[in-house]
């Protein structure tokens, strides 16, 4: 598993480059933040940490709704005094939500907690899940003075600092138990969950990973009900309980073998047909069996079919690991951009070349990202890396040295070929195989904003190890991603507008639509800009006709209008149009 970069130093660099993504995206909008496995540095991708993420896996972020008016207020206790300065920000004369089983109660007019982008060519799928901000944690029973823990001091560190700092980032997403849709908001510890993933050992990482193997691959492919969570929440019991010494690499199996126990055991101790286990950080929170899941004595068989099988079980995933090492760490939807955007600057390239050669790289970075062993198509890789060393100038010799770095290390012979990658390549880090540890989460993103920044064609300006500007980046998607933020606080958008948006900023957009001649139609430029646009658009027709029919009868009130009559947008969007 080393080999394949299941270790805390490769975990570290991809969770670095996550942060400094979160960085560039919060330009464009403050509330976005970057959560889930990829952010985490394990579980993106089951088979190696080289930066990719799965086709069966996805990029979650996080839109947080942090106007007042949507903010959650947890009882102070319910916390039980864990947030000592939180009357500071006034939230105490506010009447708190009522909280109950890791869930507030609330009237939920969006049901569905996320908005799934499914995967592209070459962007992997993304999750964009809606929160409302809470002004508190419900109380950690993990934080409670004389409360006795194996977790590490780094780890318990870092849940201290994000539960009882100044500025807690604790939210609710739109998610209940059965039978309670629409009238609870679910309290989210992926800050919590973060806190611990990005200060495990190489060993607690692999346990996490073979898990998550068995749960996925294995368990459910006998039985339905058991949600990929499951995984890291017993991840969470088991550093709870297990002492450092016991962390090994011999005693690996054994520890995997006990945490499948432990999930039978929890199964087993709840009468409920639709519980699993408890919430390890919301004691008082149920986590629930997927829904429609078979009977639960039949996932419990399943588990312990695993647990007594677990080396014909873990088979596959052997089997799947890359036979070189993985020291490699690879964003090529981030340097596919880098290529596009130096390609786009070089003023001798015409629109016929720039269309050419990104199709050629496309080949290429797809073939590059393919699960797929390399085998008999090394022929094809080597053609269609000389095919686009060709086509692209000296010029853009960020994209063009990435690409190159790409395909030898997907053929494994970087090290005979050219030697070993370049550090200061954008999108590409080659990691130490010094001794674990050696690289925290900290420093892996100060070296990734310091690349970004060395990326001259982005134009990245930082302060402190944090990302401050990227005129390119904003002017590209900012007014999309404006439109699309009035959107999501359920403001009329139409599709003009983000059309308008979209060729106002887009220097691509731009260059496509002067060059409609050589393409089908203007509005196919731009189709793909507005792929996700109905879906937003449901989302705003919820919000619309129900938390914020209040706000727009008072905007109506103010300009002495019916706040259902749409004369005055229709006559702005009329304006914009022209």
């Amino acid at each position: 598993m080393r080999t394949a970069g299941f270790r805390s130093t490769n975990a570290a660099v991809q969770s670095g480059f996550a942060m400094a993504a979160e960085d560039l995206l919060r330009l464009l909008a403050k509330s976005l933040h970057i959560f889930g496995s990829y952010a985490d540095g394990w579980g993106a991708n089951l088979f190696c940490i080289d930066g990719s993420v799965a086709p069966d896996s996805d990029i979650d972020v996080t839109y947080i709704m942090t106007d007042a008016s949507q903010q959650i207020h947890i009882h102070q206790q319910v916390a039980d005094g864990q947030q000592a300065g939180f009357r500071r920000n006034g939230c105490e004369q506010i009447e708190p939500a009522e909280y109950e089983d890791g869930h507030v109660k609330a009237h939920v007019r969006i049901l569905a907690p996320n908005i799934a982008f499914e995967e592209s060519e070459l962007m992997p799928a993304i999750d964009l899940i809606l929160a409302h901000s809470c002004c508190r944690y419900p109380h950690i029973e993990l934080l409670e003075p004389g409360y006795r823990t194996c977790m590490s001091d780094d780890i318990m560190r870092a849940l201290r600092e994000e539960v009882l700092g100044e500025s807690p980032r604790c939210h609710a997403v739109s998610s209940a138990p059965p039978g309670l849709e629409g009238s609870r908001l679910r309290v989210s510890t992926t800050l919590l969950e973060r806190s611990v993933m990005h200060n495990l050992t190489s060993v607690q990482g692999q346990f996490f990973i073979l898990v998550k193997f068995l749960i996925k691959r294995v368990i459910s492919s006998r039985v339905s009900g058991l949600k990929t969570y499951v995984g890291k929440n017993l991840l969470f019991y088991m550093l709870d309980e297990t002492p450092a010494k016991d962390w090994n690499p011999d005693n690996l199996l054994a520890l995997v073998q006990q945490s499948l126990d432990i999930l039978v055991a929890m199964m087993e101790s709840s009468d409920s047909e639709d519980v699993c286990m408890r919430h390890f950080f919301l004691r008082d929170a149920r986590v629930f069996l997927k829904r429609d899941h078979d009977s639960k004595s039949r996932i419990v068989a399943a588990v312990r079919q695993s647990a007594d099988n677990l080396l014909s079980d873990l088979k596959p995933f052997t089997e799947s690991l890359p036979k070189f090492s993985v020291n490699v760490i690879l964003l090529s939807f981030l340097s596919y951009y880098i290529l596009s955007v130096e390609l786009l600057e070089c003023s001798d390239f015409s629109f016929t070349k720039h269309v050419s050669t990104m199709n050629t790289a496309t080949e290429l970075c797809l073939s590059i990202r393919s699960e797929a062993p390399v085998g008999s198509r090394s022929g094809r890789l080597t053609q269609l890396l000389l095919d686009v060393e060709r086509q692209i100038p000296d010029t853009a010799q960020v994209g063009k040295a990435y690409i190159r770095a790409a395909a030898l290390f997907k053929m494994a012979c970087h090290t005979r070929a050219g030697g070993r990658p370049s550090r200061c390549v954008a999108g590409l880090y080659s990691v130490s195989e010094d001794d674990d540890n050696s690289l925290t989460v900290a420093s892996a993103k100060s070296l990734a904003v310091d690349k970004l920044v060395k990326t001259r064609c982005l134009g990245v300006t930082a302060a402190n190890g944090q990302i401050v500007d990227c005129p390119k980046l904003v002017n590209e998607f900012g007014p999309v991603v404006s439109l699309i933020e009035k959107h999501l606080c359920g403001f009329k958008v139409t599709k003009q507008q983000v059309l308008l948006a979209s060729a106002s900023g887009s220097r691509c957009a731009k260059i496509y639509l002067n060059n409609a001649s050589e393409y089908n139609s203007r509005s196919a430029i731009l189709a793909s800009r507005l792929r996700y646009l109905d879906s937003f658009r449901q989302i705003s027709a919820e919000t619309q006709t129900g938390r914020l029919q209040d706000a727009q009868d008072e905007r109506g009130d103010k300009r002495g209008g019916d706040p259902d009559d749409e004369s005055q947008d229709n006559s702005n969007d009329n304006n914009a149009q022209k």
